[in-house]
């Protein structure tokens, strides 16, 4: 009596859906192919154990000799072995496919429970007030943020016009001094704060519009005191 084909026991121990119904109607009635499945099923799951090692059967003289054939390998530093259960290459195609399903679902779950979570500490904040040189409708905010090991600026701005030149960000002491961070893109922008610059001292945020090449601070536009 005629076996089911190796391929389709193959995939459907993989719990796979095979074309071919009769596949199942020949198992009711063939021990044998039953067995076979079964077989391919242990080794499927012994293939998905990533972590345990456990010995497979070893081909038989004949198959590890038209494996060798076929890899381009010397026939004659083939070593004899003893008989082993049939469809050893289903069985290896298995276990391969197995594996690679399992090393694939490891990795993910390695991926995601050994990501690095991107947290943020707020140090300081403030809501810029308005001064008299910008538009009504003009506001923004401002926050000190701790992340990825730096410290940043992180500024945002709504309802400016769009400016001749461009606006600036500053930290300002509130009597002299002014350290420029950096240039607001689509009215925002995080700008990493000096390691020698004193929040508790310039704690004064400022938004300034500036001309093209100015380097000298230019209007404020918004302003305010980070707590």
């Amino acid at each position: 009596m005629a076996h089911a084909d190796p391929g389709l026991l193959t995939l459907l121990a993989l719990g796979e859906t095979v074309p071919d119904e009769s596949v199942e109607d020949h198992l009711r009635t063939c021990a044998t192919c039953r067995s076979e499945l079964a077989a391919l099923r242990e080794v499927a799951g012994i293939g998905r154990e990533t972590r345990v090692e456990r010995d497979l059967p070893m081909p038989s003289e004949d198959v590890w000799s038209r494996i060798a054939a076929e890899t381009g390998q010397d026939t004659s530093s083939v070593v004899p072995l003893r008989p082993r259960p049939r469809r050893w290459r289903a069985l290896v195609a298995v276990a391969a496919a197995a594996a690679v399903i399992g090393a694939a679902g490891a990795v993910a779950v390695d991926r995601i429970t050994t990501a690095p979570v991107a947290t943020e500490q707020v140090l300081a904040q403030v809501d810029l007030a308005r001064l008299a040189t910008a538009p009504g409708s003009a506001r923004g905010s401002a926050r000190v943020v701790r992340t990825n090991g730096r410290t940043v600026l992180r500024v945002s701005v709504d309802g400016m016009p769009a400016p001749e030149g461009l606006y600036q960000v500053w930290l300002f002491d509130g009597a002299a001094t002014m350290i420029p961070l950096g240039v607001l893109t689509n009215g925002q922008a995080d700008m990493p704060v000096p390691d020698t610059v004193d929040l508790n001292t310039y704690r004064v945020v400022d938004v300034s519009a500036q001309r093209w090449g100015q380097q000298e601070h230019g209007t404020s536009m918004l302003q305010g005191q980070l707590s």
